[in-house]
């Protein structure tokens, strides 16, 4: 699985990190976002968040503006370069992992896709 996320982001930008990305999917997700926000969501130090926001701001896949109901906040926005992006890398994952999973036979198949679906379950919290 991380084979297949760290080549989908590869052959997609060729020079994000794999921080950057995940910072670049929160803000997709949760447009606008303080950089607070996505520290936050990805279990990260504020500074290294802010440092990879940088970067993003600087390919052009993020922007930043005031916040107008609180001055001291900045806020977070894809652009559609950055949303692209985003989206591309996504497509690419769910064909390869479809690619796999029309490899296995159906009963295997149907086995492989529950048992993600606990796993998502678990990741989420869910009993």
């Amino acid at each position: 699985m991380i084979s297949i996320g760290d080549a989908t982001l590869e052959r997609a930008t060729g020079s994000l990190t794999l921080t950057q990305f995940r910072a670049l999917r929160v803000v997709v997700e949760h447009t606008p976002v303080t950089g607070t926000r996505v520290a936050a969501d990805l279990g990260m130090n504020p500074s290294s968040v802010t440092r990879a926001c940088d970067r993003l701001v600087t390919l052009g896949l993020l922007s930043r503006a005031r916040n107008p109901s609180n001055r001291r906040e900045t806020l977070l926005a894809p652009t559609a370069k950055g949303r692209q992006l985003a989206e591309q890398v996504n497509r690419d994952r769910r064909r390869v992992l479809a690619g796999i999973l029309d490899r296995l036979d159906p009963d295997s198949r149907a086995a492989v896709v529950a048992a993600f679906a606990l796993f998502t379950d678990a990741a989420d919290g869910k009993d």
